[in-house]
């Protein structure tokens, strides 16, 4: 056996460190841990910046909304390299989606992810002693901005997720090892009465500044006007179950209105160029770029989203059934639509031959060679969670729905039509564009108009491929009619033939992701059909 022999001194050393009290309880040097980092400085606005990042969430969080929100429905198809990319993107659409659906898992994951980032913030800010980059107290006003702006995000992450589930599992408290078997699923009503008093919270909430007193090196902070509108978005969500709804996104949305906070932008596609989160019609931009510094980190959508000839990966092919739905005259459908031969500069002409697409491309995400990044998550982009023609629309729609004034529905629809009418019909990015569109005026909608049918149509138009025609088809209850019909068209290849209609009175519902119901030893229940 090796002896190990001490000398005098260290064997006395070590005694002393042995009987010293504190000696297992020294803190680690230059090492953060919850005890330490919320008096440290900036602490409190790192936290509330932490709980955006659910939006930076690339596959969990930016694919799922794109594979959701367009190529799920008769917007877009997936495209990619070929039938085995990403093949579960393509059973959205066909109605035949499985409970180890990777996107659905991936949205499930980013915003539960996102929410208890917010709930461990809400349980830690308010009593700590929080300190500015300068090391001055943060005064109470700042720091309930900041409750305010947590509480807003909380509440976003859950209405995706009851959009798409239905009832979820209402986490409100940061969880503890022992309380996975205890998860359960709220109800779908439940769920929404939390989200709309959090929204109406915040909203009143003294701390949150308007839109018009937003520093402009504060865009794409939560605002009054964001959480109004959100607001509205998720009482129309949920009107068709309870009409009396609708009078209230009404009034929410003419808040926004009401705030003179934003106009629409004399340029369509100024939306979608560089630095599009600085429109006046950006309500609720989520800004991508390549600045850690300053907490703003790029995005792949673009390199997703873009023709694999000039280095993207395909996917969300816009679908003849939308280019269908553009007027003559309409130039949105320029900066909407990609087309095969469409030229770039830097000598980039757009071919799509060598992979399965509809002939079309997603316009608003695609980013010209000058405005790409230097490789994978760098492009700097913007994506208008909220915009105001959104939210001009949702107004109209709200008028339409509970009684109001045909006259003031059309003429908010009309706003709508004439800012493109008036809008360049020129790409301003593009050495030439294939697509040609005539100098031809939008007709004006009237109050003796089928509005329900001319507001459903602008909305198509207005929006097309920014991720949102999903939760349109879902409130309207018509996403299963809808699929069906598009599985007849000859260009469909069947998509939407498997969909079968919920049960009566019922709006459809994706899968419960099984992990998650694994996790939970059974408590959380899978959504019915499934």
């Amino acid at each position: 056996m090796k002896k190990i022999v001490y000398t005098l001194p260290l064997l006395m050393l070590l005694l002393a460190a042995s009987c010293s009290k504190d000696y297992l309880d020294r803190p680690p040097l230059g090492k953060q841990t919850d005890d330490n980092f919320y008096t440290s400085p900036d602490a409190g606005f790192k936290t509330v910046v932490n709980c955006y990042l659910g939006f930076y969430e690339f596959w969990g969080y930016q694919a799922a909304i794109a594979e959701l929100g367009n190529m799920a429905t008769d917007e877009s198809d997936k495209g990619g390299s070929d039938a085995n990319d990403r093949p579960f993107v393509v059973d959205l659409g066909f109605g035949r989606a499985l409970a180890n659906n990777e996107t659905l898992n991936g949205l499930w994951a980013a915003c539960y992810k996102g929410i208890g980032n917010c709930n461990v913030a809400l349980e830690r800010l308010p009593e700590a002693k929080l300190i500015d980059s300068k090391g001055n107290p943060i005064d109470d006003k700042t720091k309930s901005r900041y409750l305010a702006e947590v509480r807003f995000l909380r509440a976003y992450y859950y209405l995706d997720l009851v959009r798409v589930f239905g009832g979820v599992p209402l986490l409100t408290k940061t969880l503890q090892v022992e309380d996975r078997n205890k998860i359960v699923r709220a109800a779908s009503n439940e769920v929404f009465q939390f989200i709309t008093s959090e929204l109406e919270a915040v909203g009143n909430d003294a701390a949150l500044p308007s839109r018009n007193d937003l520093p402009a090196t504060e865009l794409g902070r939560v605002t009054k006007e964001v959480a109004w509108s959100v607001q509205a978005r998720a009482y129309l969500f949920f009107a068709e179950d309870d009409k009396t709804l609708y009078a209230k996104a009404r009034d929410a949305a003419k808040k926004v209105i009401d705030a003179n906070a934003f106009s629409l932008d004399p340029q369509y596609q100024a939306l979608f160029l560089k630095d599009g989160y600085k429109s006046p019609e950006a309500v609720f931009p989520i800004i991508f770029g390549d600045d850690p510094a300053a907490f703003i980190y790029g995005t792949t959508l673009p390199v997703y989203c873009s023709p694999r000839n000039v280095g993207g990966w395909g996917f969300d092919c816009p679908t003849q059934s939308l280019v269908d739905e553009y007027e003559a005259g309409d130039p949105r459908i320029l900066f909407t639509i990609l087309d095969q031969g469409d030229v770039f500069p830097g000598g980039e002409t757009l071919d799509f031959s060598s992979y399965p697409n509809t002939g079309h491309h997603n316009r608003k995400v695609f980013l010209p060679a000058n405005r790409r990044g230097q490789g994978w998550g760098n492009d700097a982009w913007t994506m208008h969670l909220v915009r105001y023609a959104d939210v001009l629309l949702m107004y109209a729609e709200a008028l339409i729905e509970s009684g109001g004034s045909k006259q003031e529905a059309a003429n908010y629809i009309n706003m709508v039509r004439n800012r493109a009418s008036n809008s360049s019909h020129t790409d301003v990015e593009a050495v030439s564009r294939k697509r040609v569109v005539a100098a031809t005026p939008l007709p004006a909608v009237s109050a003796g108009d089928d509005l329900r049918k001319a507001l459903r149509h602008e909305r198509r138009v207005e929006l097309g491929c920014e991720y949102g025609r999903v939760f349109d088809l879902l409130r309207w209850n018509i996403y299963v009619t809808t699929m069906k019909d598009y599985s007849t068209r000859p260009y469909s290849n069947g998509k939407g033939n498997a969909f079968r209609a919920p049960a009566s009175g019922s709006k459809y519902l994706f899968p419960i992701p099984q992990q998650e119901i694994d996790r939970t030893g059974g408590g959380i229940q899978q959504n019915p059909g499934y």
